[in-house]
């Protein structure tokens, strides 16, 4: 074995070494005591005296038995009692491991002395807080709501002329509760998150000042165009958009499971929590519609659990039914039964539940506006006579809308006529083509989310769960 290298670089010396002589401790001191000078050279090694062999023994070889072991060259005479020649065990006796109840005694010991050492610097921090606490003047009862360490943080920071260094020594949401504010969330308006069939929002508009949030859940139309629409109307609310097909029958089996409108609730609430809503809770719910999206709206009403707290309704252009001779109105009234419902919630103002349809005819089976007359009449127990309208809404051109209709082909809402019971509002338009049912997406801010920002706008605690 060659090659390495001592410390002063020159190569190590690793040949074997000779097994140095056993060393011998004395059991009982001679007469004469022991000796202080080494025998001269050449002489001959003195007997080995009675003593204690600290050499192991070679591996693989039986230890000496204690009872009876000599030493060589000592006469059995004056070896008196048998010596204990400790073969094999270490010099500095013998060790064994804890046994399991003497480690847990001293894990006990240590915890508990780390309790008290704990406890001490908590008592000695409280006692200081209260004591600076109790000489400082304006301090309100907030302060002495959080915790010692906060409190003491606090205090401490209120030295600082500006305020900065509080902000700086205390938690965020401590300093607020001290000035008697709530930090709002700091949410994402940028892109989206995707949700089950859809797309989640956080316009511009929306800025909640705490975890509770309100909701406007669209259903079919163009994305980028909803959420256009809220931010210029000034809705403060998170908006998700669901697109599932052109027909309505898409919407309707989907939304006819059970259950899936909740899983759609919370879906939306994980997507708030990426975006950077701390723990959402949903507060009001408005659900929204254009033309074949109403089928998702007619079975959420009448298969909801009742978990959310439902204020309002916004239909464009897209209640539709099958005809039943059988029936005064000639419509299957069956298929309008949750939207009947609502729509006598509304009348009771319960809900808000605002319509606008068109005068197109699609023949084949019933129009929004016929529709329309047989919820005011459902709502009101008897058929209802509408009003010719005022006023018509101002027309608004959107940077989404661009592109959707060319300019020549776009129209604008020309009101017919009008009627209002309670909550329940129903507004006709005029136009029988399709660029007439588009405007009434691309107008969405102009005729229904007017009066749901007026209704949120006025706060309130929304209606108890369960409608």
């Amino acid at each position: 074995m060659k090659g390495n290298v001592r410390a002063d670089r020159l190569p190590a010396d690793l040949s074997l070494t000779p097994t140095p002589p056993p060393v011998t401790v004395i059991q009982e001191p001679l007469d004469g005591g022991l000796p202080l000078d080494p025998p001269p050279l050449g002489a001959a090694p003195a007997p080995q005296e009675l003593g204690f062999l600290f050499d192991p023994p070679p591996l693989g070889a039986a230890p000496a038995p204690p009872e009876q072991a000599l030493l060589p060259g000592l006469d059995p005479a004056l070896q008196g009692p048998a010596p204990l020649l400790l073969a094999g065990v270490a010099p500095y006796g013998s060790w064994s491991a804890p046994s399991p109840d003497e480690r847990r005694a001293r894990w006990w010991r240590a915890l508990a002395a780390f309790a008290v050492a704990a406890a001490s610097v908590i008592f000695v921090v409280a006692i200081a807080a209260r004591a600076i606490t109790a000489r400082m003047p304006g301090v309100t009862a907030e302060a002495f709501a959080m915790t010692p360490v906060s409190r003491a943080l606090l205090l401490a920071s209120r030295s600082a002329r500006d305020g900065a260094a509080a902000k700086v020594l205390v938690a965020p949401e401590v300093f607020a509760r001290w000035q008697g504010s709530t930090p709002p969330p700091a949410i994402r308006h940028d892109g989206y998150a995707s949700i089950r069939g859809g797309v989640l929002f956080t316009p511009d508009s929306f800025r909640p000042t705490g975890s509770s949030y309100d909701l406007l859940l669209h259903f079919h139309g163009n994305t980028q165009l909803v959420r256009e629409s809220a931010e210029v109307a000034g809705l403060n609310a998170a908006v998700a958009v669901i697109n599932l097909g052109i027909g309505s029958g898409a919407y309707e089996d989907l939304y006819a499971q059970p259950g899936v409108y909740e899983s759609l609730l919370a879906d939306i609430d994980r997507a708030l929590a990426q975006r950077g809503l701390p723990i959402p809770r949903l507060r009001r719910v408005a659900l929204s519609s254009w033309s074949a999206g109403y089928g998702a709206v007619a079975k959420i009403l009448e298969l909801r659990r009742g978990t959310d707290t439902l204020d309002a309704i916004l239909v464009t252009d897209g209640i539709h039914c099958g005809f039943a001779p059988e029936q005064p109105s000639g419509l299957n009234t069956l298929q309008l039964a949750s939207f009947a419902r609502a729509a006598q919630l509304a009348a009771s103002g319960q809900l808000l539940f605002t319509i606008t349809h068109s005068e197109i005819d699609p023949i084949t089976y019933a129009s929004s506006s016929a529709t329309a007359s047989y919820l005011l009449g459902a709502a009101a127990g008897h058929p209802v006579e509408r009003e010719p309208a005022r006023d018509a809404p101002p027309h608004l051109r959107l940077r989404a809308a661009e592109g959707a209709v060319s300019k020549k082909l776009e129209k604008q809402m020309i009101p017919t006529t009008e009627a209002s019971l309670g909550g329940l509002h129903v507004r006709g338009f005029r136009g029988n083509t399709p660029e007439h049912h588009m405007a009434h997406l691309l107008q969405m801010a102009s005729t229904v989310l007017p009066e749901l920002v007026e209704r949120w706008r006025e706060g309130g605690d929304p209606l108890p769960q369960g409608r």
